[in-house]
């Protein structure tokens, strides 16, 4: 597991700092917890999780509210099966394959509904159609940008092993940096990555443009509205069962958050730059393209349940064969 890093102790100066301005009798609380850390992705919803902590929300359960940014899939779910990560941002399928497969996890809610590009500096690439034949960057095999390209092929009628050549690297960096050194002529890359690449190109007078929204192709072809529910937080039974009270907060909390950052992209972009290595104008301009809501994983289960249903008939084997049970999804339904 990565050790401290400069962000995380900026996020926790922020929240020890707010602790200290609440009354006395808080810190006397029942089941006050030491230390309580959120794990988020390393994407701009994440903004969501900094402003929690900004607010000082959690304070009244914990000394030391703190946002710590998980960097690959593999030490998410590594860290939560070790146990180490009780609440964390996570792909909700992920969460779901975790769950099937014995860990003791619920899926809290839904962040964002979907944050991938097709971003290309292919003058002949105005859509997703006109790929066939092309090389195509791609970050996170097997992983929700990975499954939902694939799925939106599939359903073009497009086979992503025979029509299109996918090539993988680590990380939507590295998408980026080899799309712009012009090694790469396409790449699928998410939010806040996309929009830093459209910004980096502009600098550089290179002519990189959205060829395709992967969320409004997927809906349309579906018959539906552009929306995935891609993304959220996860919570570990542990926590759950010990302190329900303090993941309704984060919820509550998520939801304020978000209203925050979408009125505030520019004060969301500072807030956001020491967490994910951007610019805080690249995370402003970031905003207006990851479809963020908050909802309950209970209120959105049925378009959770739809997108694991696409995802299990493009590979039956990606959820550990089977939609999650009941359980899985937390809060109250709509």
């Amino acid at each position: 597991m990565m050790g401290p890093t400069r962000r995380d102790a900026l996020v926790g100066v922020v929240g020890a700092g707010a602790a200290a301005l609440l009354p006395r009798r808080v810190a006397a609380a029942p089941n006050r917890l030491d230390s309580l850390v959120i794990h988020g992705m390393p994407a701009t919803p994440s903004v969501v999780m900094a402003r929690l902590i900004e607010t000082g929300t959690l304070s009244t359960f914990a000394d030391k509210p703190q946002l710590k940014i998980w960097r690959s899939p593999d030490q998410m779910r590594a860290g939560v099966i070790s146990g180490d990560m009780k609440v964390f941002g996570t792909p909700s399928y992920s969460c779901a394959t975790m769950r099937n497969r014995g860990a003791p996890v619920r899926l809290m809610n839904i962040v964002t509904w979907g944050l991938l590009y097709l971003m290309s500096r292919d003058e002949s690439v105005r859509r997703i159609e006109d790929i066939a034949g092309k090389s195509v960057l791609m970050a996170f095999r097997n992983d929700a940008p990975d499954l939902i390209f694939r799925m939106t092929l599939r359903r073009l009628g497009m086979n992503p092993d025979a029509d299109v050549r996918l090539h993988y690297v680590g990380t939507p960096t590295e998408a980026v940096q080899l799309l712009l050194a012009g090694r790469a002529e396409l790449a699928v890359i998410s939010e806040p990555a996309a929009t830093a690449a459209e910004i980096r190109g502009a600098q550089a007078g290179i002519a990189l443009r959205r060829a395709a929204d992967l969320t409004e192709v997927y809906g349309r072809l579906a018959g539906r509205p552009p929306r995935i529910a891609q993304a959220g937080l996860g919570v570990r039974e542990d926590l759950l069962q010990a302190h329900p009270e303090i993941v309704q907060a984060i919820h509550d909390g998520c939801i304020a958050g978000s209203r925050w950052v979408l009125d505030n992209p520019v004060e969301a972009g500072r807030l956001g730059a020491p967490l994910l290595d951007l610019g805080p104008g690249t995370i402003a301009q970031s905003v207006p393209h990851f479809r963020l809501e908050v909802v309950s994983a209970a209120a959105a289960r049925p378009d959770i349940e739809r997108y694991f249903t696409d995802l299990m008939e493009m590979s039956p084997d990606i959820l550990g064969g089977r939609l999650p049970d009941d359980g899985f999804y937390w809060g109250q339904s709509a």
